[in-house]
């Protein structure tokens, strides 16, 4: 589990900058005592301390802290934070992205799929990454218009290409009569949007399930 520690950097409450990062830091030990991997921004170096000095450096480094406060499973939030806007933004931008927020001396608790099933997770998350890192490399070579040229008409395309090849080759003969295009119905249960993530999910768990990795 990768949890991230919020809190104040430049002066406030009556703490000095050292302070601050002080304080964060040991909430950040106490969590690898618990079994946590932890990311600290206040640990890093020496640089929070000269970039707290001046407003623009301050913005490029709370730039970073969203960067990777999104690829973590849970933030906690140090005491005494309620005036750092810094630390207001993160709240705000984990909360948008359903990161759980802890506020110290709270501890997260793994998730119990996690400590159940820890090759399963530790897998999912592999294959995440190995997907983003493909879709950087086909984008470049693609570029954007290859989507934005055709839109959903395209996507749908796409999707029942590799469908049918999919059925195909795990033994299922399709036979297709007729197919028909009207105009987009609303949905009046489950959002389209949720099916699309649908598609993307148990893709993931088909490769894991193949790598022999699910349910351990």
């Amino acid at each position: 589990m990768l949890v991230y520690v919020a809190g104040p950097i430049r002066p406030t409450n009556g703490k000095t900058v050292e302070e601050n990062c002080w304080i964060a830091k040991q909430v950040a030990l106490e969590l690898w005592k618990h079994g946590l991997a932890v990311i600290c921004p206040h640990a890093n170096t020496d640089l929070p301390i000269q970039l707290a000095e001046k407003e623009l450096a301050a913005n490029i480094w709370l730039d970073g802290d969203m960067e990777m406060l999104a690829r973590c499973d849970a933030m906690v939030v140090c005491q005494d934070s309620s005036k750092s806007v810094g630390t207001l933004g993160e709240i705000a931008f984990a909360s948008e992205r359903n990161i759980p927020i802890y506020y110290y001396p709270d501890i997260p608790q793994v998730h119990l799929t996690e400590f159940r099933r820890p090759l399963q997770c530790k897998t999912y998350i592999d294959l995440i990454m190995q997907g983003y890192r493909t879709h950087l490399d086909k984008n470049h070579d693609y570029s954007p218009a290859n989507i934005l040229g055709t839109g959903e008409i395209g996507l749908m395309t796409r999707v029942w290409d590799k469908i049918a090849r999919l059925m195909n080759l795990m033994g299922f003969r399709i036979e297709i009569s007729s197919m028909e295009f009207s105009i987009p119905e609303d949905p009046k249960v489950e959002p389209i949007i949720d099916t699309i993530m649908d598609f993307s999910v148990y893709g993931i768990i088909w490769q894991i399930y193949r790598k022999g990795c699910w349910g351990k």
